[in-house]
């Protein structure tokens, strides 16, 4: 398979007086369609990492080659059009809007790229949401669904746009066992089903050891890459 997503001599340094080094020649490549995990210790640039893959933030020096567009020489119009088309989000927190819906709320990535909503795109949100398995909340503010449902939610914005790559920043790391499981295997199903690639940074061994491959940063560096093979 050809590669997605491509990191060449990545290095990121923060502070101009006091100088701290997050990441240091990192060269990684990830291929499309594929589910991986990035594990490490707090403070180690798992999130740095995730940032500049997902271009909202800018390596120092390097070169980052996003579906095989170079992202760090783009200016901010064309990054933001290329994260709205390309990227599908997933974080910790899943930052839906409190004042919208669930069906808004997953709507909101289409009506940002192109502004209204027809008929087709709202069907498509509808089925979306029948994936996730929150049809029957879908009308429901944001607030009024539980923790377990606000992320399922979050998984269908990210998947509005029909995105390549979608990147989860421990997207678990709020929920109990349960709702841990179901989080992956909807994560699973749809890595299989739309060969979306998937880059998933845990905490948790149990999501981390179901990849695809499991990538480790230590220091800013990589430290280890083991291929597992799918569950």
């Amino acid at each position: 398979m050809a590669d997605i997503i491509q990191l060449k001599h990545i290095n990121k340094v923060y502070g101009t007086t006091i100088k701290t080094q997050v990441l240091h020649d990192i060269n990684l490549t990830f291929e499309e369609g594929t589910f991986n995990s990035i594990i490490g210790a707090s403070g180690s640039g798992k999130s740095t990492l995730l940032n500049i893959m997902g271009t909202l933030d800018q390596p120092t020096s390097g070169e980052v080659y996003i579906d095989g567009k170079r992202t760090d020489t783009m200016n901010s119009n064309e990054l933001a059009k290329l994260r709205n088309e390309t990227i599908g989000f997933i974080f910790q927190f899943h930052y839906l809007l409190p004042e919208f819906t669930v069906l808004e709320n997953v709507l909101l990535p289409y009506q940002i790229k192109s502004g209204k909503v027809s008929k087709d795109i709202i069907k498509r949100a509808n089925e979306l949401l029948d994936l996730v398995d929150l049809s029957n909340v879908k009308n429901n503010l944001a607030t009024e669904i539980s923790g377990g449902q606000q992320q399922r939610t979050a998984i269908a914005r990210a998947m509005m746009n029909s995105p390549k790559i979608i990147l989860a920043d421990e997207p678990t790391g709020n929920l109990d066992s349960e709702s841990t499981e179901n989080i992956y295997q909807l994560m699973r199903e749809i890595n299989q089903t739309f060969k979306t690639t998937f880059i998933v940074i845990t905490h948790d061994n149990m999501i981390a050891e179901k990849a695809d491959r499991i990538i480790e940063i230590k220091d800013g560096r990589i430290n280890e890459r083991v291929s597992v093979g799918a569950y």
